[in-house]
């Protein structure tokens, strides 16, 4: 159950601290930190290395709604690839499942620049093979979604893999699969019906680390991308416009993060009272 009491308070020390990091340039450098007539514009430069001078708002919501929906997308895209290879793999023998996830061991090691560099390269050999050109560069009148999301996927795509096949393995030796197996139900029908629904419940308790750190992936790919998102936008801003930008990030993030603690304070419950 959402507790506004205990968001209010885990809410207050993040405000406290973005508006300790926007004021940190003025205590550092002399910055004037306080209101000014153009407090509201930031500058940005075009390819031709040009300033251009923009307004915060009301772009900053174009901003937010493009970055979310390439967050939310790559999320459910690496979501889903990793049921579906979890599910596949769930039904291979033993060994090779050790062997797949040694190999996604090996895999979360790689740094997310050296993926985002590999695509990039496998995309011009795919452009001098058959001519055709992916648009993997932003521009504010044609955004791209594409790439973005097939490159912020990968990360957790990995680990949701790695994750679900270990729920996989502690959910294959409950009771209840045994009870399933000794009523004659296919091995197919146990993981598809009732196992995946239990992973899927867990996962939830597993989100919050997972959404972190497609944060920090997500900043480098609006960056790599040249992409016009929220993110991007912290490094044009400075003062009182980069603490309503940290906001407009923090404050969605905060609430689901609550909700997800909420909820996994829940199912803690009810497993001591089935325990008990």
């Amino acid at each position: 159950m959402f507790s506004f009491r205990s968001y209010s308070k885990r809410f207050s020390s993040t405000v406290l601290g973005i508006l300790l990091i926007s004021a940190l340039p003025s205590l550092l450098f002399g910055v004037n930190f306080h209101l000014q007539e153009k407090v509201w514009i930031y500058t940005t430069y075009s390819y031709k290395g040009a300033p251009v001078n923009r307004d915060v708002f009301p772009e900053i919501f174009d901003k937010f709604f493009y970055s979310m929906t390439v967050f939310f997308l790559a999320l459910i895209v690496g979501l889903l690839i990793a049921l579906i290879l979890t599910f596949i793999t769930t039904m291979l023998p033993r060994f090779i499942q050790r062997m797949i996830y040694g190999f996604l061991t090996v895999l979360e090691s790689f740094p997310d620049l050296f993926i985002v560099v590999v695509l990039q390269v496998c995309i011009v050999y795919i452009y001098k093979q058959t001519g055709i050109l992916i648009n993997f560069y932003n521009n504010f009148d044609d955004p791209i979604y594409l790439l973005p999301v097939l490159v912020l996927s990968i990360v957790p795509t990995i680990q949701l893999f790695k994750l679900t096949l270990l729920l996989m393995r502690e959910e294959q030796h409950r009771i209840y699969v045994t009870v399933a197996q000794s009523m004659g139900l296919s091995r197919f029908y146990i993981i598809l019906v009732h196992v995946f629904r239990n992973i899927l419940t867990s996962l939830i308790q597993y989100s919050k680390p997972i959404i972190v750190f497609m944060l920090s992936n997500l900043f480098i790919v609006e960056y790599v991308y040249n992409l016009n998102g929220i993110l991007t936008l912290l490094l044009y801003t400075k003062g009182v416009v980069f603490l309503v930008t940290a906001l407009f990030i923090a404050i969605p993030f905060s609430v689901l993060f609550e909700i997800a603690d909420n909820y996994n304070v829940s199912v803690k419950k009810k497993t001591e009272e089935d325990a008990a």
